[in-house]
């Protein structure tokens, strides 16, 4: 009996979980709203905001390439310091050169 019991009330969440994620997508879906800072594939604004997306670019025209992961791990570390524009670039590459050298 408690077996039949706990079986409906498990269906009986099942079926409103089912109606309250229908809901919740349909409301979803009308306050979608698109980003309107996308450039390139890259999500500027999640983190990367335009000087930083601009500075990245000058650091791709630099190298010369995209930077590796070592080199991406130091330009994020700048940013999050509070680096931006021509200071970003200048300890990026003098970094760059230190590490070069170790």
């Amino acid at each position: 009996m408690e077996l039949v019991i706990s079986a409906v009330i498990a269906g009986v969440f099942f079926v409103l979980m089912i109606i309250m994620f229908v809901l919740g997508y349909k409301e979803a879906l009308k306050a979608k709203v698109e980003d309107p800072f996308v450039l390139e594939n890259h999500m500027v604004g999640e983190g990367w905001e335009l000087d930083t997306f601009v500075d990245y670019e000058k650091i791709i025209d630099i190298l010369g390439r995209e930077p590796s992961d070592e080199e991406m791990r130091i330009f994020m570390d700048l940013v999050e310091e509070g680096y931006h524009g021509e200071i970003l670039l200048k300890k990026f590459l003098e970094k760059i050169k230190k590490n070069e050298h170790h």
